[in-house]
Formats: structure tokens, sequence, C-alpha cells
């Protein structure tokens, strides 16, 4: 079977989670099942004008004459919208091939992405227009978020016309992808994306954050609830690996406020990024902003290490369900500050959260996720001869 994934970058662009699974799926079908016969098609981080946001006609007719030489059994769509437009699904269905879109993010329920409204209320539906665009968070100006919601309806309306079947990480996202698209799909929720370590420093030496430093990350939220750690904790040391655009805002906090213990340590490769999961406490993911999923969570347990996440995160269900780590409402400082003191000084309770770890990971690993996957290219497959 021939599968020919579209993504807006390509190969070279390891730059987000979606191409590092794309980059493993590719590489586990290769070594484990020669059935399978992946293809990813996708483009340079190139910039393109609010015309070309909306039709990319030159892509398109490259995805075209990819579709006509590879002839694909399957299309499965990823993170498309720019520099990759949907146009080319009219293309594709003309020619018979059933057509999967995993949704890894809430941008084709609200463009804005972060489905929360401007008093910081998560959003249970999303119908309003008007409401989205001046209400919902982020908000640049009337221009450009008006513009952004008429792209996103655009290709909202052709990929709802053109898909077979969909996938999300998280039933939350099933739930609202089910109500906007009308079309059958389910939750595949990811899998471990490196190999797992049960055999790393148990005790740690530091408490670590992994991600873009960006606002809705809720890093500075962090960074204040561990000014007050320090107090109770003076030793306790905060690492913080990543890069973005809120990296001054956030040093110009802790020189103001006198922080010793946290570490700047940018962005890292994986092999280095490995050894800093084995050698820590703990992990904190303290979004303030729905995620479909949260991959750092799972690259965290694959090391043993139990995480501190608050409730945004598509993953939660998961962890409370196992045990494995502990939750708290998102913004709250003081609720994040309580579940990192029990972590700290509950040796009990951190142990138990970090023995129940195994049992969970055994759901996630890449072999059952590929059958999964498979299963649904089949089943496509079924139904159209």
């Amino acid at each position: 079977m021939k599968i020919l994934i579209i993504n807006n970058f390509n190969s070279e662009n390891r730059l987000g989670g979606v191409e590092h699974y794309l980059h493993e799926l590719i590489q586990y079908a290769e070594k484990n099942n020669s059935d399978y016969i992946f293809k990813w098609f996708g483009k340079d981080k190139i910039k393109t004008n609010w015309v070309e946001k909306i039709y990319h006609k030159t892509i398109t007719q490259e995805i075209i004459r990819e579709i006509e030489s590879f002839q694909p059994d399957v299309i499965h769509c990823f993170s498309i919208g720019a520099p990759v437009t949907p146009h080319f699904m009219e293309f594709a269905k003309s020619k018979g091939i059933p057509i999967v879109f995993s949704f890894r993010d809430y941008y084709y329920i609200c463009p804005k992405n972060y489905m929360l409204n401007d008093k910081n209320e998560v959003l249970h539906k999303h119908e309003s227009a008007l409401e989205c665009i001046l209400h919902h968070q982020p908000k640049r100006n009337i221009l450009f978020d008006t513009l952004l919601y008429l792209k996103q309806s655009h290709h909202k309306s052709i990929i709802k016309k053109h898909i077979d079947y969909f996938l999300t990480p998280s039933e939350n996202l099933t739930q609202f992808v089910s109500k906007h698209f009308k079309k059958e799909g389910k939750t595949l929720a990811n899998p471990i994306l490196i190999e797992q370590n049960q055999n790393s420093n148990s005790e740690g030496n530091y408490i670590m954050f992994v991600g873009r430093l960006v606002p809705e990350k809720g890093i500075l939220t962090l960074l204040k609830a561990f000014q007050n750690i320090s107090k109770q904790f003076p030793n306790e040391k905060l690492w913080i690996v990543g890069d973005g655009n809120q990296i001054e805002e956030l040093q110009i906090f802790i020189e103001n406020n006198e922080l010793k213990n946290v570490s700047f340590l940018g962005n890292k490769s994986r092999e280095e990024l490995h050894k800093i999961y084995a050698n820590s406490k703990f992990s904190v993911v303290p979004s303030e902003y729905l995620e479909a999923y949260g991959n750092v969570i799972l690259e965290s347990l694959a090391f043993g290490k139990t995480v501190i996440t608050s409730d945004l995160v598509g993953i939660k269900n998961e962890i409370e369900q196992y045990n494995v780590g502990l939750t708290y409402s998102f913004k709250n400082q003081e609720a994040l500050e309580e579940k990192m003191v029990e972590l700290l000084s509950n040796s009990g309770l951190k142990s138990e959260l970090e023995n129940n770890i195994p049992n969970y990971l055994v759901t996630k690993t890449f072999a059952k996720h590929f059958s999964d996957l498979v299963n649904v290219y089949e089943n496509l497959l079924s139904r159209n001869r």
C-alpha cells in the first residue's frame, strides 16, 4: 500500500512535534513493514502573502503532479494551511483516492487556536465568527483576525467536503471535529517517539520545562511559582529547555527577582534532551491554552519521570486515569506551587506516580500506534473496492 503524506513542511524541516512524528512514522514503516510505503510531501519554510495563504496555486499543482507520479492508495494530511493549501483535494477525490486528515490542534475549530476567550474561559463551542474575531485569544487586530478567520473558513469548507476520515490525539478534540465536520473518525493518541529508559537517575538534580518560550506555554507562571518554591527549597534548580520570543521577558523577570537557580538551556538535540530528561526530578507543563495532547509529557514519562501539568493538555485524562502525574487548574500559580511542593516534600507520592508509569507506557508503543493507523487505511481501501 502506498500512502502519500501531505504536510506544510518537508522532512528537512523538523520544526515541531508533527514533523518529528512523521519522521519516526516513515522510519518505523521502513524498518518493520515493507507492505506500507510512505512518501512525504512538504515544503521548505517559506514566506507567503495573503493570496498564497488562501490559495497557493503553484504548490497545489506540485501536489497534483506528485499524486499522478506516486499514485497513492491513500492520502494522509497533517498540518496544512500555509504554504500548503487544501485545493489539491478536489483532484484526489476525482481519482477516487480516500483522504485521511489528522487534526493535531484546534486551528480548524477556532483559527485563534487557543480555545480561550478574552475572559480566559475555555471554549466549549465555536459558532460565531464575530465572537471569534473580537473575543477569542490571541488577538492582534481586526484586519488580521478577520483575514485569518476567512482563510480558515475557506479551507475548512474544502476539507469538510473532501475528507473521508479523521484522526485526533485526544477525545476532546475528536468531539469538536466530529461536530464541525460531520465525518467519521476516531481518537488515535500519540505514541512515544523516544526509546524508553527506566534506568535513569531516580532522584534527579533539577525540575525541568521543555517547550517553546512563548506566553501561551505558561512559563512566567512557572517562574513565579518557582520564586516562592525557592524560599522553602533554596537548593532546588529549574532548567528551561527551548527558545522563543518570550525569552527576554523571562530573563528580565529572573534578573529583577534575583532568581539564582534558573537556567535557560536553549534548544537541544534529541540526544542532549534525553540526557536532560534522565537526570531531572520531574517535568512541569504549565500550558495556558488548550493543547491537543502534550508530547513532552510522554517524553518525560519515557524516562520514568513524573509530571505536573495544567488541565488544558489533551493528555490530562490519561495522566489522571493511570495516576502517573499531577494536574492543576491553568494559570493558578498557587495550585502549581502546591503540586510542586507535594513532589519535592513527599517522596512516597513521587515514587508511587513513578511506579505507575511502566503500566501506562505499554499502551503508548509505536508498534500499537502503527497497527491502529494502518487498520484505518485498510478499512478505507476496502470500502472503495
